[in-house]
């Protein structure tokens, strides 16, 4: 098996001898993979939407392929995705699921021995999934989530009793058990990683910013509840706290503060430190924005009801179910919050349930004044809309906002 995936193993003995904690995390999480590609293990694919805690608690081996086509020194995802265009996938879908489909295809990802996925955020995702189910034989459990939780005790049981179902399948398959004693330690090292990660959010709030947004938190798919982890977010806070103290800022001269609506542009990491030279800063991303609680680890019960409660509020899970209200509202209240000069929307070509939305977040903005850009892409093949399209669109809008600024407008 070690002549497979040479491009990650390559990544992989680059990484393993890092001394910064973020990098000896995903150092970690991808020996993981290859150990357990190599060892024969249990490899769970948890979409990117869906936490790796209760993974770690049963030492099953978390692996959000979506992430894979993402680290340092993966090869282009051009060739995933024109094998499931060949497949007959079309072009309107996600590229996390059009690159999962045909890595797949290609043989470019570890196979899974199992998959869980919650029913958020779109039909894209679970679409894309039962594909995959059909093309590796592996078996896929839907974590239903009802359309509206939040004040509504059923839906609440139900969603909680969803995710407990994850949980047997998880064991059924594996044929592991959960140890709840695991499960508790696991759980409580989460709500040390949750308390560091609240705290850098709230840092992010200073102005003039202290540090390139946007605040992340990746950790929640590959190692929560990991010590690794929580080294890795303590030593993000604790270098933008020390650039808070010192009064240091993220540009030299911040000239426009940007709340940035949904995921950056995937395959240009470099576009937020073009906007920096800029002067424009990224306070805060929608998918940063959302708040945590902690975990009651008092009871069996209550560390899963804590577990599932918190995952209504990852990456996607708060802004992809129910209505548009929320993307909407929590957009602006970030506006307000993280004191933004502007809104810029990546208008994702394959987010159909984010699209809809934009019409009524623009006229909202038009009526309270707020300066707002939608412009297309797509978030993973840089072939649809080009790097200098991006940035003529881009440019032009910080531009001109910057004018308005500067007039008092």
């Amino acid at each position: 098996m070690t002549e497979k995936y040479q491009v990650h193993r390559g990544a992989y003995e680059l990484l393993k001898g890092a001394e910064d904690p973020n990098t000896k995390n995903i150092a970690q999480w991808l020996g993981g993979v290859l150990s357990a590609v190599d060892e024969g293990k249990p490899i769970v694919y948890n979409q990117f939407t869906f936490w790796g805690d209760t993974m770690v608690a049963m030492d099953l081996q978390p692996l959000a392929p979506e992430m894979w086509g993402l680290l340092p020194g993966a090869a282009s995802s051009f060739p995933a995705l024109d094998a499931a265009h060949d497949l007959g996938i079309p072009p309107e879908m996600c590229w996390a699921g059009r690159y999962v489909i045909g890595a797949t295809l290609l043989d470019q990802l570890p196979p899974p021995s199992m998959m869980v996925l919650p029913s958020y955020p779109c039909d894209n995702c679970k679409t894309a999934y039962q594909v995959i189910a059909e093309l590796t034989g592996a078996p896929l459990y839907l974590v239903d989530c009802p359309y509206w939780v939040e004040d509504d005790e059923e839906a609440m049981e139900y969603w909680v009793n969803q995710y407990k179902g994850a949980i047997s399948f998880m064991e059924e398959i594996s044929g592991k058990k959960l140890d709840y004693d695991r499960l508790k330690e696991v759980a409580e090292e989460s709500n040390r990683y949750i308390e560091y990660w609240l705290e850098g959010k709230e840092l992010m709030r200073v102005k003039p910013l202290p540090m390139k947004g946007p605040w992340g938190g990746g950790e929640i798919l590959t190692s929560i509840g990991l010590p690794i982890a929580t080294d890795a977010i303590k030593a993000r806070l604790d270098a933008l706290k020390a650039r808070v103290a010192n009064g240091e800022t993220a540009v030299p001269e911040e000239k426009v503060r940007v709340v940035w609506n949904y995921l950056p542009v995937l395959w240009n990491p470099k576009l937020f430190n073009w906007m920096a030279e800029m002067g424009a800063v990224i306070t805060v991303t929608i998918n940063s924005w959302t708040s945590f609680e902690p975990i009651d680890t008092s009871t069996p019960e209550s560390i899963i009801r804590g577990m599932a409660k918190r995952a209504l509020h990852g990456y996607m899970a708060r802004q992809g179910r129910g209505s548009s209200d929320i993307i909407i509202e929590d957009t602006l209240n970030a506006f307000e919050e993280y004191q933004g000069d502007c809104i810029i929307v990546n208008g994702a070509f394959g987010c159909k349930w984010l699209r809809g939305s934009y019409g009524y977040l623009s006229d909202l903005c038009r009526e309270r004044g707020i300066p707002v850009m939608m412009f297309d892409a797509d978030i993973g093949d840089s072939r649809v809309v080009s790097d200098e399209e991006v940035k003529a669109r881009v440019g032009e809008f910080l531009e001109t906002v910057m004018e308005r600024k500067k007039g008092g407008a």
